[in-house]
């Protein structure tokens, strides 16, 4: 059964809600923004290269979600937007 947790994006500081789901293509969260119920469907391929360290792993998804929320389309309420995390983001959590 999946199991809900919380963190803070590095940045911006949003209070994101995560849920693990499963995924036969490497890792995959429903996320929640919980100040604006904004929601994400967020995956980090099996191919995707980083440390494999959960706390860079989830600073990665905090960053790909800030990323999400600066560029455009608005992201709103009542929609699942996908987000995929890069190689470019886990190096980057990775040096915070």
């Amino acid at each position: 059964m999946a199991t809900s947790r919380f963190l803070k994006t590095p940045t911006l500081q949003i209070v994101l809600q995560l849920t693990e789901v499963a995924s036969a293509q490497g890792r995959l969260w429903e996320v929640h923004d919980i100040e604006r119920n904004r929601g994400f469907r967020v995956s980090l391929p099996g191919a995707a290269k980083g440390t494999g360290v959960d706390n860079d792993v989830d600073k990665a998804l905090g960053l790909a979600i800030e990323k999400a929320l600066v560029t455009p389309p608005e992201k709103v309420a009542g929609k699942l937007y996908d987000v995929t995390i890069t190689d470019e983001e886990l190096r980057a959590a990775a040096a915070l």
